[in-house]
Order: C-alpha cells, then structure tokens, then sequence
C-alpha cells in the first residue's frame, strides 16, 4: 500500500486531519517533517495509507488546509 505525506499549515490541522481520517477508517499519523520535503508549514505532516484522493476529499470536506501532498518513498 502507498504512504503519503500530507502537509498541513499547522499541527493542530496536522493533529486534527489525522483524527479525522482515523475515524474514515484511514491508517493515518502525525510525523515532524524530514529534510527531504523542505520546510513548509508548520514542521509537521500527516502520515497516510490508503486511498490519497479519498482522504483528500475527507479532510477538504472537514476545512482542514492541506498545503502540499507528496508520494513517501
């Protein structure tokens, strides 16, 4: 299964966006931002696996501000 990196514009959007897809059914956690993403937001991201347009949609719905997705390696 794919993992993504979802970044937020802060770690309550990042805290928030994670409660939310956990209970959409997502496994989803909150991890500090690595080097490799650069430095936006708050410094912390939303670890996904699943579905990325799913939980893309869950957390638009729910007004969490997603500044950059990104595929993990």
């Amino acid at each position: 299964m794919k993992r993504y990196w979802i970044v937020t514009g802060s770690i309550t959007y990042a805290l928030r966006g994670r409660d939310i897809l956990r209970r959409a059914g997502f496994k989803a956690s909150v991890e500090r931002l690595t080097a490799q993403l650069g430095y936006v937001g708050c410094g912390y991201t939303i670890v996904l696996s699943g579905d990325i347009r799913q939980a893309e949609a869950v957390l638009k719905d729910a007004g969490v501000k997603i500044l950059k997705i990104q595929e993990a390696d």
